[in-house]
């Protein structure tokens, strides 16, 4: 991203999935004890791993905190 390059929403958006599906598969957690965890619900969780959701800080926040991680090792850029 120092290059100049623009980042493109729906790029991030699976990425940030795909980070949090490896996270949560490593934890060895099913998407209910991540979404309990989170406080968010299980189809959300799916949703967003799948990059087909839009996210806000404060549940990429719940999410980091129940995955154990900073929230920057979510979104920081491939």
């Amino acid at each position: 991203m120092g290059n100049g390059d623009k980042l493109d929403p729906e790029e991030f958006l699976r990425v940030v999935g795909k980070r949090i599906r490896i996270l949560r598969l490593t934890l060895e957690l099913t998407q209910d004890e991540l979404a309990a965890a989170a406080g968010i619900s299980r189809s959300f969780v799916s949703l967003v791993e799948h990059g087909a959701k839009g996210i806000d800080v404060v549940r990429l926040m719940r999410i980091a905190a129940a995955l154990e991680v900073a929230l920057p090792e979510l979104v920081a850029p491939p």
